[in-house]
């Protein structure tokens, strides 16, 4: 938006909302149905094309922002040291509407002007007037038009809409593939430590127990390596301590026991906090793998706790036998399917990014904007507080050092705005 919207700043439509493409149903219905019912020697082929020649242009728009966008995301090369945004995103998202625009500008003078209609596919005295028109008048009235846009009236009226863009734009299913998932990931990892790359942290669906022991059998195979592998499990404990509401005395953890689940069981139980498990060999697995805490650890068949720390594997039938009340607080990396629509979910263990951190967006479309998944963040504080050690296999940070050293870098907690999973 200018940064003083004058007069037609806005479309007339923009009320309209997706509805704006209705404005040229009616030419476009009366074009499509005269070619098809005239006499061939009636039928006006220049009409007809209008709306082709439009959709034909958002879609070559659309290659090209697509095009564009790629290239800033995984291009190795910058004209300008800044990223998109998504205020550049949100004032250019009607890019379609000067598409519009000229489209009802077509039918218009299809439908008034009478040598407009019937035109020839190719008039060569049609091309050498467009091109001295462009030479001449149009491009002399452009180049002062803009002049004139620059005017502190116009310029704050209108044009400086158009600066505030700085970046240019046209408008685990696979087991079979878990050698070649590895080999992949393990070159990569060998390509950042020849970089001199500080921090690598191994992201969504690239590490995991059965994968490659939570990044581990990396570290092991290359035993020199310089570049840190992290997997952030860390944070996502803390992260998720963090979002158990204060006071609470029991809560319920189910789901695949992972890393996470371990950790989290573990320090709850220290904690005073109850830890109860709904299936027979996660209680036993859990229970062996402490050492004096287990007291505060329990097996039940009952659904009535509102508080769930939830992983992979929820089903349908465990999600409808809870009460109205529970949270579900998840540990898993992927969001559950939500099955009710009469209790809380929140999203995978994330935090709100600080303003002072550019060229970064939404990791993952199931979070907001400016949000982060924690195994994305904690490669960051990793890198910013320069840890030597690696976070991956069995090994973890601890949970408060991780939080706090989180929070001195400008990395927020959650509101509840933004807590709530959305599913789309």
């Amino acid at each position: 938006m200018a940064s003083m919207p004058g007069i037609l700043t806005d479309w007339p439509w923009k009320p309209l909302g997706s509805f704006k493409y209705l404005l040229l149903a009616p030419w476009a219905i009366h074009s499509f149905y005269s070619f098809l019912v005239k006499d061939k020697s009636e039928r006006d082929i220049s009409t007809f094309l209008i709306l082709p020649f439009l959709l034909w242009r958002m879609l070559h728009n659309q290659i090209w922002i697509t095009l564009s966008r790629y290239r800033t995301a995984k291009g190795n090369t910058r004209i300008v040291d800044k990223g998109i945004e998504f205020d550049q995103v949100d004032r250019e998202r009607e890019w379609d509407d000067q598409i519009l625009f000229n489209g009802l500008l077509y039918y218009l003078g299809c439908y008034t002007i009478s040598r407009a209609t019937h035109l020839p596919l190719w008039r060569t005295d049609g091309v050498v007037m467009t091109i001295l028109l462009h030479m001449g008048p149009v491009e002399f009235l452009y180049y002062w038009l803009h002049r004139a846009l620059h005017h502190h009236f116009f310029y704050s009226r209108y044009h400086s809409h158009h600066h505030s863009s700085i970046v240019t734009e046209p408008i685990t299913f696979l087991q079979s593939q878990k050698v070649a998932i590895n080999t992949m990931i393990e070159e990569a990892i060998l390509h950042a430590d020849r970089k001199g790359i500080k921090v690598l942290s191994l992201g969504l669906m690239n590490q995991g127990e059965d994968l490659n022991i939570y990044g581990s059998m990396y570290v092991s195979r290359h035993p020199k390596l310089k570049v840190k592998i992290v997997d952030g499990s860390s944070l996502v404990v803390a992260i998720v301590l963090n979002s158990i509401p204060k006071g609470t005395t029991q809560v319920l953890l189910n789901g695949k026991l992972t890393k996470v689940a371990h950790a989290l069981a573990f320090t709850l139980c220290q904690q005073g906090v109850q830890v109860v498990t709904l299936h027979e060999n996660d209680y036993v697995r859990l229970k062996k793998s402490f050492t004096g805490s287990e007291t505060n650890l329990a097996y039940t068949r009952s659904y009535t706790q509102t508080i769930w720390l939830v992983g992979d594997g929820l089903t349908k039938e465990e999600q409808q036998k809870t009460l109205k009340t529970t949270l579900f607080i998840l540990y898993t990396q992927f969001s559950p399917k939500k099955y009710r629509k009469d209790y809380s979910y929140q999203c995978t263990s994330a935090m709100l990014a600080p303003c002072t951190i550019e060229n970064v967006h939404s990791c993952e479309d199931w979070l907001p904007r400016r949000v982060m998944s924690a195994w994305r963040i904690a490669g960051i504080v990793h890198s910013l507080e320069r840890w030597s050690e690696h976070e991956c296999g069995h090994t973890m940070h601890n949970v408060d050092k991780v939080w706090h050293s989180t929070l001195q870098h400008g990395f927020q907690p959650l509101p509840e705005s933004l807590k709530e999973l959305a599913h789309y």
